[in-house]
């Protein structure tokens, strides 16, 4: 699965680093110093700016991204991951140069300017798993992927869990793995009895 921390998120870190130090350094002046330092206040102005431009900065346009064979996820912070499985994806979209991924309820943004490879391998995975649910014209959508393959950072993806999950044919519930066939393009799973030669959702066949 590639993984995609970027350079906002640097900048992040760095800025409310910065922040928490400068306003450390004010408390310093004014509490622990014999006498209060007369720039103290200048400290707690900067370092609350600083703390604050960290927060905004940590919106979830701005969150790490992962694309990979279980779908697309955001880090919202820690192990914590929101994620769209392919078999999910209703829609992949362009939306001022910001490509969409909508399933359900959910949706991840991965907006090109910050997310450039996220961008591009959601486009690309997109393109060969699900392509009937991806509504990017071709010449934006080309333009787009040109940078997939530039500095991924590669992690493994957690194993997928089918049991509970119900059979896309039958609507049965999964009650144990082994009884579960998940299609290797999309991830939805089937009862092994009610396996299809082509998975009902991505239309790929499904392998033995």
């Amino acid at each position: 699965m590639a993984s995609e921390a970027t350079e906002r998120s640097n900048y992040q870190a760095l800025v409310g680093g910065l922040g928490a130090a400068v306003l450390g350094a004010g408390a310093y002046a004014t509490w622990m110093h014999d006498v209060p330092m007369p720039f103290a206040p200048y400290f707690f102005a900067v370092g609350t700016v600083g703390l604050i431009a960290s927060i905004m900065m940590g919106s979830s346009d701005a969150m790490p991204l992962r694309v990979g064979d279980a779908g697309v996820a955001v880090e919202r912070g820690g192990n914590q991951l929101e994620r769209i499985g392919w078999f999910e994806v209703q829609k992949v979209a362009l939306e001022n140069n910001r490509v969409i991924v909508e399933g359900g309820a959910k949706r991840i943004v991965a907006p090109a300017a910050h997310h450039a490879q996220a961008a591009a391998w959601i486009l690309k995975e997109a393109s060969s798993r699900i392509p009937k649910r991806v509504s990017v014209e071709a010449d934006k959508r080309e333009e787009i992927t040109k940078v997939a393959n530039e500095h991924t950072e590669m992690v493994a993806v957690e194993p997928m869990q089918v049991t509970g999950r119900r059979c896309k044919a039958s609507d049965t519930i999964i009650s144990f793995e082994r009884d579960a066939r998940v299609c290797t393009t999309c991830g939805e799973v089937y009862d092994k009895k009610h396996a299809p030669e082509k998975c009902l959702t991505c239309e790929h066949a499904m392998s033995a």
